[in-house]
């Protein structure tokens, strides 16, 4: 019995001796807030070319570059002569008309009587029918020749489709146009936004996180995220994200930076090992070391753990740990 004892105990000093000594610590203790970027632009798709749409000559030009204009303010002055005249003609043509189709109606009408009296043919009735039926074809025709030549005067002011800034000036006082002239270019105010090409994985963090801002110039521009484009970009492997300012908005054109709070935080790369080629974590498991593979790690990057929060991780010993071998933990040092 005396000799079994002793032979147990050295088995189990042995065991101690071959355990490796590591030091262990919660997960949540590890992660760190770790900002995320990637390269933006911001875009305006609302900058458009104002064009003439008649022909006439520029009397006077209302903005200049860089004014701010709103909806439907007046920004180019065509002249409207010609269109005017137009305008009187067809009203003449029509008041002519109306003239013509009360004569006829009332000679329709008489042609009528005539023909329940057996004084006049049925002819001469539906003559004097179709005569009406033709004047009122022309008067509507007429009606459709004043439309035309009001649409026409509307488009003598040339207004701003949506409130803006000019950008650039394409015509001098005193320029004939013709329709499609171009004559300013009209950069929408209110729809710019941030657009970014990102990996699967930066969008799904991205849509995670809880402050989202455009870095341009050392100036921050709070957004919210607005929509991801379902495509894939098949050489990049990236998706296009838009995203919206929530305050004041950057220039439309610049460069610059999308930076993000991640959400949980990431395993700083002081806790990352390599096994057989493969990143990964070392974890304690009752005595053991176990090692956990992260499959979207980067080499030199923190990582992202989808573990819960009170898992122990091991953080000194964890280069010489084996995966399956036991372990003992010792205090913290530090």
């Amino acid at each position: 019995m005396k000799y079994f004892v002793a032979a147990l105990c050295t088995c189990f000093c042995a065991y101690l001796s071959a355990a490796t000594s590591v030091v262990v610590h919660p997960l949540h203790e590890l992660l760190v807030k770790t900002p995320m970027s990637a390269p933006a632009q911001v875009i305006n798709e609302d900058h458009a070319q104002i064009s003439a749409q008649l022909s006439a000559r520029v009397t006077e030009i209302l903005v200049r570059v860089g004014d701010q204009v709103t909806a439907d303010q007046p920004l180019v002055m065509l002249d409207c002569r010609d269109y005017d005249l137009a305008a009187q003609r067809a009203q003449s043509s029509l008041g002519s008309l109306q003239a013509q189709i009360r004569l006829a109606r009332q000679q329709l009408n008489r042609a009528e009587r005539l023909v329940k009296q057996n004084s006049a043919s049925k002819e001469l009735r539906d003559q004097r029918r179709a005569e009406l039926d033709s004047l009122q074809a022309q008067s509507a025709g007429a009606r459709a020749g004043i439309s035309e030549a009001e649409l026409a005067q509307s488009r003598c002011s040339v207004t701003a489709p949506f409130a803006g800034v000019v950008t650039e000036r394409s015509v001098s006082q005193g320029n004939l146009v013709t329709p499609g002239t171009p004559l300013l270019k009209l950069l929408g105010s209110d729809q710019s936004e941030v657009s970014a090409a990102l990996t699967a994985q930066q969008a799904a963090s991205l849509q995670q996180a809880q402050a989202i801002h455009y870095q341009y110039f050392n100036r921050q521009y709070p957004l919210q995220f607005r929509a991801l484009v379902p495509y894939a970009d098949q050489r990049s492997r990236t998706q296009q994200i838009r995203l919206s300012f929530t305050e004041e908005s950057a220039i439309a054109g610049s460069s610059g930076r999308l930076v993000w709070q991640e959400a949980g935080g990431r395993l700083p790369v002081r806790y990352i090992v390599s096994r057989e080629g493969k990143l990964g974590v070392m974890l304690y498991r009752d005595g053991t070391a176990e090692f956990m593979m992260l499959p979207d790690a980067i080499e030199g990057q923190a990582a992202k753990v989808d573990l819960p929060a009170d898992t122990l991780v091991i953080v000194e010993g964890h280069y010489g740990a084996v995966s399956g071998e036991p372990v003992t933990v010792q205090d913290d040092p530090s």
